[in-house]
């Protein structure tokens, strides 16, 4: 099933609910998939990417560009530049080690994750 941008915007709603201690991960995942639509297994990914862009540390899994971007952005809406810069920074962790697996072309989102840190210096 592909997740639509619909879904992301409340599928991010409830991740900030898990990050602020509101929800557990597993509360969360099943939320997501109650709300959205989307898998429980695609809602715990999509949990797992914003905390990691939040706390700046390198993520395995994987998502489109456009809900890549609107991570960022809505990151640097909602916690502001500061937090923009972390996640920017889990980010790059996350393209350097994908790239290294020879999976799928990173340029769309390394160009995202480029035009952002520019926007903010």
């Amino acid at each position: 099933m592909k997740i639509t941008m619909e879904m992301s915007k409340g599928a991010y709603e409830i991740a900030k609910k898990v990050y602020s201690e509101q929800l557990t991960r597993n509360e969360g995942k099943i939320e997501i998939n109650r709300a959205t639509g989307m898998s429980e297994g695609s809602g715990q990914a999509f949990i797992t990417i914003f905390l990691a862009m939040m706390n700046g540390e390198e993520y395995k899994r994987a998502f489109n560009n456009a809900t890549n971007k609107f991570l960022l952005e809505s990151i640097m809406q909602d916690y502001g530049r500061d937090s923009l810069k972390i996640a920017l920074n889990a980010a790059q962790k996350h393209i350097d080690y994908y790239s290294t697996l020879g999976k799928g072309n990173l340029t769309g989102f390394q160009k995202i994750v480029n035009e952002m840190r520019n926007s903010i210096s």
